[in-house]
């Protein structure tokens, strides 16, 4: 698998929000939202699993990505 570091993630944005975004790219494997056990909210970054390079390049080739009025 292919993966992708986002950081800057919205606290509003869930992991199935970005798994939706991403498809766009490519085939979205997984996205892992890792959350701070004890504040309960995700810790703003994740990592996106792509199947192949070429989805991975997709997502490098656009300038800017945003979600939710913010840059990631």
């Amino acid at each position: 698998l292919f993966d992708i570091f986002v950081s800057e993630v919205p606290w509003t944005v869930s992991s199935k929000e970005l798994k939706e975004y991403f498809s766009q790219f490519g085939s979205v494997q997984r996205c892992q939202l890792p959350f701070n056990k004890e504040t309960g909210f995700h810790r703003r970054f994740c990592w996106i699993k792509f199947s192949a390079p070429e989805d991975v390049q997709n997502v490098l080739q656009k300038d800017s990505h945003i979600l939710e009025g913010a840059k990631v």
